[in-house]
């Protein structure tokens, strides 16, 4: 087994990155989903409710944090110094409160404007921001970014054509939001793994991960289909939750992991060989 790809999503709810090469840390990634845009209140803003959010993605260019129109590769605006805040300010990102670093900049109103969220403020977590992974499946210690629970999120390749073949159609891994992607052979294996090794890094494979409307948005222009979600619910729920994917936390380790890195893991049984 080997990694496939590699992402990372600098502000949430935003497009990510696909790059060869990334850092893990304890919260994700380095540089994934540090940044987040808030209402005047601290709630969090998405693409669950503003679906356009998805047209734009952001990179990271050394201390730059660049907002880029996926269509045509255009640069919305950019941001220098984009770690860099003398206010904190209390957030909230579901059930979790914390606090963040506001980011001020003069360019900051124009890009919420061209993203569909007039007035939003963006935030930044910094060494000093805290916020614990779910107890119920963490060890003491583990953090977790500004994603939505887990501070890594692991597919299968196969576990993608196994969707695309029953919808008849190719179906986009990034609408999935996956940070690894693992070249797989046979399909869902990674459900059935507890834990990965890459290189030097190790990976503890927590829990299923229950996917919600924002899997049926085109990653590029946020038209729905809502067959991707019905057809994952046929044959992929448990109780009431739709899953795909893994969550996962980081266990140590040292360097970079990179595309086409191999990929350590348990014994799995089954009828097929990967």
């Amino acid at each position: 087994m080997h990694v496939h790809k590699l992402y990372r999503y600098p502000v949430k709810s935003l497009g990510g990155q696909s790059v060869t090469s990334l850092m893990p840390e304890i919260r994700g990634f380095q540089d994934d989903r540090r940044w987040m845009f808030v209402e005047e209140s601290g709630q969090f803003i998405s693409r669950r409710a503003v679906p356009a959010m998805c047209e734009y993605a952001a990179e990271v260019h050394g201390d730059e944090l660049r907002f880029v129109r996926i269509a045509d590769g255009s640069v919305l605006g950019a941001v220098a110094g984009a770690r860099e805040g003398d206010k904190s300010i209390e957030v909230n990102v579901w059930d979790d409160t914390l606090t963040a670093t506001l980011i001020e900049d003069e360019r900051l109103p124009a890009i919420a404007a061209g993203l569909g969220i007039p007035g939003a403020r963006l935030v930044y977590m910094g060494e000093e921001n805290r916020r614990p992974v779910d107890p119920r499946y963490a060890k003491p210690g583990e953090e977790v970014s500004f994603a939505d629970g887990y501070p890594y999120l692991i597919t299968g390749t196969m576990s993608l054509v196994d969707l695309s073949d029953r919808l008849r159609t190719d179906v986009d891994v990034r609408r999935f939001r996956p940070n690894i992607v693992l070249e797989t052979v046979v399909e869902y294996v990674e459900d059935k793994l507890a834990w990965i090794t890459v290189g030097a890094n190790h990976f503890r494979l927590t829990k299923p991960c229950a996917r919600c409307i924002m899997v049926t948005q085109d990653p590029d222009t946020g038209e729905r289909d809502l067959r991707v979600l019905a057809e994952l619910a046929s044959y992929r729920k448990e109780g009431n939750k739709v899953l795909f994917g893994m969550n996962a936390c980081w266990e140590g380790g040292s360097g970079e992991i990179s595309v086409g890195d191999t990929v350590d893991y348990p014994p799995v049984y089954s009828d097929k060989t990967f």
